[in-house]
């Protein structure tokens, strides 16, 4: 099989198949049902292994497990390798280093980062390092606690960002691969009552993009040789005119480094910015995600297409970007119970 592939997660239950395999055609954006597979519950966000045959979810429950699978070159169907505990409460994002070799979770209520060995039959080893965080936000609600929500790799060095919604502070992580530990370098603080959740990098330039869920704003920062950021603005997601309430979810680069997306749930909206030479932002508009609650979407590379996951309505909706950069809802949304996640595989399986 050769092309391009999407994995979705969601919020559905153990008797439900809850993460699903797609075909994508780049030529008209369209998606179809290729595998599906049930069996772990609330199966949230997915991380894709560098060889694009293997995977891990969250299963984000109290006491939640990751779960590593393998794609089946030959039938297109999904199996499950192997499982590992969480480590805490509702792990809310994995992400696999560039290497394949290593797993790094949080958990969002347990508070901690966790770091797992990846073997090369794609199964999770046992939990290698674990760092817990602590502190509180200004928001009495969301911010009782840390709640560390999301954590990516800076590309090309073995740099992690993880942005705790609970204190308002993204934490720079170096990974040491000899020794299996993660060594906290940096601290940023970031607005009180922002609730960092994701964060995007630029492809080719040194600016990082971090999106507050509480606030519905995104924090643009230059990144130093070391790891170290440094804010130079802050924009809204939302038009000004509206009043009602929102969180924002998901953050996007698009793979050509002109454009930045964000998501909303509330205002259900794709918001479109132009990323300028300094890598400050410039706002398009608005584009409706086509359902309710996008807490995902992905830009597919060297397409101008964008999928979004709207939980709320149990909807996948495909939108086309213009030459301008702002999407627009094509074709008919696609039925999903509950996606929450939409993951890229260029694939080329032999």
């Amino acid at each position: 099989m050769t092309g391009t592939y999407l994995l979705t997660g969601s919020y559905s239950t153990a008797a439900e198949e809850g993460i699903k395999l797609w075909k994508f055609d780049g030529s008209t954006g369209s998606i179809d049902p290729l595998a599906a597979t049930k069996g772990i519950e609330r199966p949230s966000f997915l991380a894709v292994h560098p060889n694009g045959k293997n995977f891990i979810a969250t299963s984000e429950v109290g006491d939640g497990e990751l779960v590593s699978y393998k794609l089946d070159t030959g039938s297109s169907s999904i199996s499950e390798i192997n499982r590992q505990k969480s480590n805490g409460d509702h792990p809310a994002h994995v992400c696999i280093d560039e290497t394949g070799k290593w797993a790094i979770a949080v958990n969002y209520s347990g508070g901690n980062v966790n770091l797992y060995p990846l073997h090369t039959d794609g199964s999770l080893g046992e939990l290698a390092d674990s760092v817990k965080h602590e502190g509180t936000g200004p928001n009495k609600e969301r911010q009782d606690a840390a709640h560390p929500h999301s954590v990516f790799q800076l590309p090309g060095k073995p740099l992690f960002f993880v942005s705790d919604l609970g204190t308002d502070e993204i934490y720079t992580y170096e990974l040491d691969d000899k020794k299996g530990k993660l060594n906290l370098k940096f601290v940023t603080e970031a607005h009180p009552g922002m609730g960092p959740r994701h964060l995007a990098f630029h492809p080719s330039e040194n600016f990082v993009y971090s999106l507050g869920e509480l606030n519905s704003t995104l924090a643009v920062y230059t990144l130093n040789a070391e790891g170290e950021l440094d804010l130079t603005q802050t924009v809204s997601l939302l038009p000004e005119s509206y009043k009602g309430e929102n969180t924002s979810a998901e953050v996007c680069v698009s793979s050509d480094g002109r454009y930045l997306y964000a998501s909303n749930r509330g205002h259900d909206s794709i918001t479109a910015f132009t990323i300028q030479e300094n890598g400050q932002l410039e706002t398009i508009g608005f584009a409706s995600s086509g359902g309710k609650g996008p807490r995902h979407f992905t830009v597919v590379p060297e397409t101008p297409w964008m999928v979004a996951a709207n939980e709320e309505s149990d909807l996948l909706t495909i939108l086309k970007i213009s030459d301008k950069g702002l999407p627009c809802l094509q074709g008919e949304p696609v039925p999903t119970t509950a996606p929450v996640c939409v993951k890229v595989i260029a694939a080329e399986w032999k």
